[in-house]
């Protein structure tokens, strides 16, 4: 009984890490600001709602944006792109 626990524990968390995974392709593919930029209400009653922006999502979306077109319009190459990446995460 217990490994079936501890089973089910850990394919959850695989699950999550997945599902986030899913959703971080699915915001640079089909960004979705709803989630990005939200308004919170204020406690007290004559204060106007106020915007909770997520920034680095934001900037991580635009940014991924700008260089899709970029690589789409053929300005840069793709392997440049990838190149960047690998030296900016020290994959190689």
């Amino acid at each position: 009984m217990e490994k079936k626990k501890r089973f089910k524990k850990i394919l959850g968390g695989v699950g999550r890490v997945a599902k986030g995974i899913v959703k971080g392709v699915f915001d640079v593919a089909l960004p979705n600001i709803k989630d990005t930029v939200k308004m919170t209400e204020s406690d007290l009653d004559d204060d106007k709602p106020k915007f909770d922006i997520d920034f680095p999502r934001l900037i991580t979306a635009i940014t991924v944006w700008i260089l899709l077109i970029l690589v789409f319009f053929g300005k840069i190459k793709f392997t440049d792109v990838v190149g960047l990446l690998e030296k900016l995460f020290l994959l190689k």
